[in-house]
């Protein structure tokens, strides 16, 4: 289930090389030397749109959303469509930063008591100014398990959400929380329309009940099977987009969606297939650009006992598997190899990059040592029964990635079976612990989306409940005393010391064990441009700056 993680995640949430220009692939991509995309080709944005287009058909790689409603929505086909029609109080840059969006501020003014200032002038598309009551309001729905929140968890420590004035919203926490802000820079801080969300009930989001909201686009039809359809905000805040309608088909299937953008049946998609990337590179039916991600492929235990529950075990089948081969072969050269699940994009957009960054780079660089391997599982002795590693059914990547597992276990003695799960099957696996009995790794494509690795690294250290997918019991008194200040950090610096300093413990862990980064990446017509190709893109407006060269 291709990056359920970061939707589940929410329930809780220095490349140089970025830039904005506009440089696709060319011909050249993963065929450089030695077999990787050059990282120095990476870029963040393109160029914005100059001349005015009717019509841009964008296809969902991963098929149509299951909903809209702006709480709801955990998928990238949501996330994507979402993005350009329901803003956040502040917004994900291209270089993974957050900026002001509805919020002008948003900030602490004392240890437990957050404030945010709206943007004044901004108006819903029927006409509605927004108000702090619409605010306050949809932050509760968001902090609201009855809603279906998918980011209640990022609401815990919340005491109170109060329109404290005409344009400003006053949260009052029963402690602090330092990254509770940047998360409003994801759907956790999504602002809608109080009458309308009220009246459409639980019609919100669907192809009947419509949204209301304050974005680029505007929500105009859903037909379900079919097509999304959206049109340009004439009155948004921000400047009307260059394009009047850009509708969303649904093409899950790989050739099916390559053949479309060969043809120039649709103008553009994120998340090229690994598959169709050296075709479409060298196409001349539009441009394949690439950009940095927080996205990582990666498997980990789910279980307290057992084989891979030992740190031992799983760092010998870190050691087992050569992870620059992985990056050549399985993401066909389109991403680099990682020290660890939290990768540089997650902080390059942060004030204390530099802090961040020292910190991973001293974090010791992925070895290929079978003999070490051997000697680990050695000291280890694990029993002899298999162990089952579940994946998604119908993902080419991970499957490749559990066949690599499962042979890097082979020269170790180990028995790994691949289980493939139904996508409710899997997405059990990560709020049902009965769905986990009997499975002992989990491989995924994991994401951050919103800046900061803090959060995302307490979901697999700290105890629960902040621990989600602590399914191990990992337990270090110093992760937890680091991670623990980290957290409730009123000072940013304070926090990003804390992190690296719990990160020189847990990352040998192998926690998670990192297979490699995938790049972002999104195929162009060539005579569009505007649009944010690093991973950015899930949350931010995307296509407020797409429009004809």
């Amino acid at each position: 289930m291709k990056r359920k993680l970061a939707a589940t995640a929410a329930l809780a949430t220095t490349l140089a090389a970025c830039s904005s220009g506009g440089s696709s692939t060319g011909s050249g991509s993963a065929d450089s030397p030695g077999g990787l995309y050059p990282a120095a080709k990476l870029v963040s944005s393109t160029p914005a749109g100059t001349k005015a287009v009717d019509t841009v058909t964008w296809a969902l790689a991963t098929g149509e959303p299951p909903t809209l409603n702006p709480v709801q929505s955990g998928t990238d086909s949501s996330y994507i469509v979402n993005a350009n029609l329901c803003e956040n109080l502040l917004t994900v840059t291209p270089d993974f930063g957050v900026a002001p969006g509805l919020a002008t501020k948003a900030e602490w003014t004392d240890p437990t008591t957050f404030q945010i200032q709206l943007r004044s002038g901004v108006k819903f598309w029927d006409g509605s100014p927004m108000t702090s009551a619409d605010v306050a309001y949809s932050l509760q729905q968001n902090a609201n398990p009855a809603s279906g929140s998918i980011n209640v968890g990022l609401f815990g420590a919340v005491k109170s959400i109060t329109a404290s004035g005409p344009l400003q919203v006053t949260l009052k926490f029963a402690a602090p929380n330092s990254q509770f802000r940047n998360a409003l820079a994801t759907n956790a801080g999504v602002v809608f329309e109080k009458a309308f969300a009220q009246k459409a009930g639980k019609t919100l989001g669907t192809p009947q009940g419509g949204l209301m909201c304050t974005g680029p686009f505007e929500f105009k039809s859903w037909t379900s099977g079919k097509n999304i359809v959206t049109t340009s905000n004439p009155n948004y805040w921000n400047g009307q987009p260059k394009v009047k309608s850009l509708e969303y088909v649904f093409i899950p299937d790989n050739a099916t969606l390559t053949s479309a953008l060969l043809s120039g049946q649709v103008d553009g998609a994120y998340d090229i297939p690994t598959a169709s990337a050296k075709a479409l590179a060298k196409a001349s039916s539009g441009s394949l650009y690439f950009g940095p991600s927080t996205g990582t492929l990666s498997f980990g235990p789910v279980a307290s006992s057992g084989a891979a529950a030992d740190p031992r075990v799983r760092q010998a089948l870190n050691l087992a598997i050569d992870k620059t081969a992985f990056v050549k072969n399985v993401l066909g050269g389109y991403g680099r190899v990682a020290k660890t699940f939290s990768v540089p994009l997650t902080f390059t957009g942060l004030p204390d990059a530099a802090i961040y960054q020292k910190g991973y780079d001293a974090l010791p660089a992925p070895v290929t040592d079978l003999a070490k391997a051997k000697a680990l599982i050695q000291q280890a002795k694990p029993a002899s029964t298999p162990l089952t590693l579940a994946i998604p059914s119908g993902n080419d990547e991970l499957l490749q990635a559990a066949t690599l597992i499962q042979s890097a276990g082979k020269q170790l003695g180990l028995t790994i079976n691949v289980k493939q799960l139904q996508a409710t099957d899997f997405a059990a696996l990560f709020y049902n612990a009965n769905a986990r009995k009997g499975i002992d790794f989990l491989a995924t494509m994991g994401y951050l989306n919103a800046p900061g690795p803090i959060a995302n690294a307490s979901f697999f250290t700290m105890p629960p409940p902040l621990g989600l997918f602590n399914w191990s019991q990992y337990s270090d008194p110093q992760v937890t005393k680091y991670l623990g200040s980290a957290n409730t950090a009123v000072d940013e610096t304070q926090a990003a010391n804390d992190f690296v300093k719990a990160q020189a413990i847990f990352a040998p862990a192998n926690l998670q064990v990192t297979l490699g980064e995938k790049y972002a990446s999104v195929y162009l017509n060539p005579k569009l441009t505007g649009v944010t190709t690093s991973f950015a893109y899930i949350g931010s407006p995307w296509a407020l700056h797409l429009g004809g060269k």
